[in-house]
């Protein structure tokens, strides 16, 4: 018994020398390990979904813009140079002109929303800050399940067809621009085997899925239905702001072409010059 009364002294003895774990800290650590669990499940959640969609035809709807930009900066330069109602599209110098704008607005395009991660910076943030770790957790793991994947095929096919809503819906695409055809049919290609096609019953044969859209939007342990409105209104929402952003920088980098366009302005002059010269000589003849 003596002997284990020293063994306990012993043993408080050291721990009075040891330095005390602050509470603070045992308090960031946890807050930090609860960080890095939110964020893996955010994580699983975005990169769940497939918005190649979104991505297809925000191109062709963006560029659409550049082009129509295009056509109208021509217009203007048309007027501002004087060169009469022969400068138009028609015009070979016209053309090339609009080439080079387009091929400018491109590079634009390409480094601003084809090769940049924005979609996911946008996903991403917008879960994060709308969901806990653990709700995030919640939705990653349904759409693992069976009906899961069901619901996410259709909220990425609805999402591509906002993106596309959008833009037809204030009047700004036309099917027919030849400028942007590429961009058109590869959205078709993405789009055919993405088409709904599976007789969804959510509440027979999935009764998770049914669940996960069946209750309350004002539950914390029923994250579906809270999740779904943040895709579709403020998440779209800077979906549409990126994309307004990337075409008033396409524009932009457009309107600096204009000084050395002006040798086609030059040339057009040249060559009408010339046409209306032979004319003349061929009406005198």
């Amino acid at each position: 018994m003596k002997n284990l009364s020293i063994v306990f002294a012993c043993v408080c003895s050291i721990a009075c020398l040891l330095p005390a774990v602050p509470a603070v800290a045992q308090s960031e650590s946890d807050t930090e390990e609860q960080q890095r669990y939110k964020r893996e499940a955010v994580d699983r959640v975005v990169d769940s979904h497939d918005n190649v969609l979104i991505l297809k035809g925000g191109e062709l709807m963006v560029r659409q813009q550049a082009v129509r930009a295009a056509s109208k900066l021509l217009s203007k330069w048309g007027r501002d140079e004087k060169l009469g109602m022969l400068w138009w599209e028609d015009r070979p110098e016209w053309q090339a002109a609009k080439s080079e704008m387009l091929a400018a607005a491109d590079e634009v395009l390409k480094k601003r929303f084809i090769e940049d991660a924005w979609l996911k910076r946008i996903w991403t943030k917008y879960t994060l800050e709308n969901f806990s770790g653990e709700q995030a957790s919640v939705i990653a793991n349904h759409f693992e399940t069976e009906g899961g994947i069901k619901q996410r095929r259709l909220m990425d096919w609805y999402l591509g067809e906002t993106t596309l809503f959008y833009y037809t819906f204030t009047d700004r695409f036309d099917y027919e621009t030849k400028e942007t055809q590429d961009q058109l049919m590869s959205l078709q290609k993405a789009a055919r085997s993405r088409i709904p096609v599976e007789d969804v019953h959510f509440s027979k044969r999935n009764p998770e899925a049914y669940a996960f859209i069946a209750c309350s939007p004002d539950s914390e342990y029923c994250p579906g239905l809270h999740y779904w409105k943040m895709l579709t209104i403020p998440m779209m929402g800077a979906v549409f702001r990126h994309m307004e952003q990337v075409t008033r920088e396409m524009e932009a980098r457009m309107v600096s072409m204009r000084p050395q366009l002006r040798r086609h302005f030059d040339q057009f002059v040249a060559n009408t010059g010339a046409e209306k010269k032979r004319s003349v000589q061929t009406d005198l003849q």
